[in-house]
This record gives C-alpha cells, sequence and structure tokens, in this order.
C-alpha cells in the first residue's frame, strides 16, 4: 500500500503516551501542536524593563511575533512554529537592545529567555541565560522530544518514526506482529496507543493493524515530519482519556 502523500511542509507529530486504570481504550486528539517562549526582560539594576518590546521571527518562514514587557518584566508568546531557527530581538527605549539567535523550540514546551540589558551610555556585555530542554523530561511530562536534525541522523531502512522512538529506553518496539511492527510503551498494550498528527488522530479504529496504523505503512510522508515527541503520563489538562501509550 503506497504511503500518503503530504505537504512538504514540516509537520509536528505527537506520540501522547498516557496512563489510566480504565479497561477501554479512548483516543483523545492531543492538540498541542506548537511551542512558546516566555522571558524575563530586566535592566542593569534588576528592574523589570516595563515597556520593552520583544520581536520573535521564524527565519526559515519570516513570520515575526511581538510581545511586550509587563509591570513584572515577564513577556510571552504562545503559538509558536516548533523548530527554528529563531531571532529574538529586545527593542528598549530607556536600555541598549538585544537580540538572540539560533534559537530552537521543543513540541508543548516553553523555552525560557532572561535577559538583563545594559545602560545606553556604557554598554560592555549583555548577559543571557537560558534553559536546556532534557531530552527525557519535558514540562508536561516525562517525555523524549527529537527534533529535525535527530529525525535526520537516525538510521531507518524503513524510513518509519519507529526507527527515531526505539532509542527511548521506555519504548520497545515488538517486530513480531503480522501486521507490522508494534510499539510498546512501558509495557503497556500497543492497542491502546495514540498518535497524533498536528493534532488529528492517526489510529487503527478497526484494529486491522498491529502496529498501530490505519495502513500497513507509515500514514504520512517521513519527509514531512519536524518533530516527534514521545509523552508518557502526561498530567496536562489537554491530554486524557486513553490508556497505555
Amino acid at each position: 500500500m503506497n504511503t500518503y502523500s503530504l505537504s512538504r511542509i514540516a509537520g509536528a507529530l505527537v506520540v501522547a503516551l498516557g496512563l489510566s486504570t480504565s479497561v477501554v481504550s479512548t483516543d483523545v486528539i492531543a492538540n498541542t501542536t506548537s511551542s512558546g517562549i516566555k522571558g524575563q526582560v530586566v535592566g542593569p539594576k534588576g528592574n523589570a524593563a516595563v515597556g520593552t518590546k520583544v520581536t520573535i521571527t521564524h527565519i526559515p518562514s519570516g513570520t515575526t511575533k511581538t510581545a511586550l514587557v509587563n509591570q513584572s518584566g515577564v513577556f510571552s508568546a504562545k503559538g509558536l512554529r516548533v523548530g527554528g531557527p529563531y531571532k529574538i530581538v529586545i527593542n528598549s527605549d530607556t536600555f541598549e537592545d538585544a537580540e538572540l539567535t539560533g534559537v530552537f523550540l521543543t513540541l508543548s514546551e516553553t523555552y525560557p529567555v532572561d535577559v538583563a540589558l545594559e545602560e545606553l551610555s556604557d554598554i560592555e556585555t549583555i548577559v543571557v541565560t537560558g534553559r536546556v530542554v532534557n531530552k527525557n523530561y519535558g514540562s508536561n511530562s516525562p517525555s523524549s522530544n527529537f527534533n529535525l536534525k535527530d529525525i535526520q541522523l537516525a538510521p531507518t531502512v524503513n524510513r518509519d518514526i519507529k526507527d527515531v522512538i526505539r532509542v527511548d529506553p521506555r519504548i520497545y518496539i515488538n517486530e513480531s506482529g503480522s501486521g507490522g511492527d508494534s510499539v510498546v510503551c512501558a509495557g503497556g498494550n500497543p492497542r491502546f496507543n495514540s498518535l497524533t498528527v498536528d493534532g488529528a488522530r492517526m489510529n487503527d479504529n478497526f484494529g486491522l493493524n498491529s502496529n498501530g496504523y490505519p495502513t500497513v505503512r507509515i500514514p504520512f510522508s517521513y519527509d514531512a515530519i519536524d518533530q516527534v515527541a514521545v509523552e508518557l503520563a502526561p498530567f496536562d489538562v489537554q491530554y486524557g482519556g486513553f490508556t497505555s501509550c
């Protein structure tokens, strides 16, 4: 069976993993398909740089999003594309401007940014601190996130996401099934898995294949994938109603 052809626009892929006491499997659409940036901008004395304009630019597409620093010195931007690179320009009327480049966002994660601006009259350095997102622990669950570089470097013969996520020690790919390799997460039954692409379900609702796909092979273009996120026991309110992984 031929795979479905998708647009070359990169899609964000979510393998949502959850635990439940229910014995009945119910799939749910995980509508987390974007990322966010949240940070704090202060002046030389640690005071909030109120009113500072923060412009976030997605370099590949040229799209921008702006945010203003509030009274607490905090700004926030949501609904951003996963991946990158991004350029963040901090424009202040009171202090020296700052610029961050090479920022990459992770699916369903919020990238933290802390910036201390210098005085206009005497600028030497701009101190920028950030937190590297751990591969195995996300903000919504104990998760694994694989970016575009991970996908491109992953050795795969069948061009399947299973070859990417199999490096997670909590995931076992059972290759003995007659209907295709099945994904076993933390020992859960693969029939209770939930697979979403940009929030759209792609599950085997009829139980015809052991691989969990509605088709014999991967039901979307491997080249269209920009990120893969594996969520295990998510505690975010956007997830729920399904068992296993």
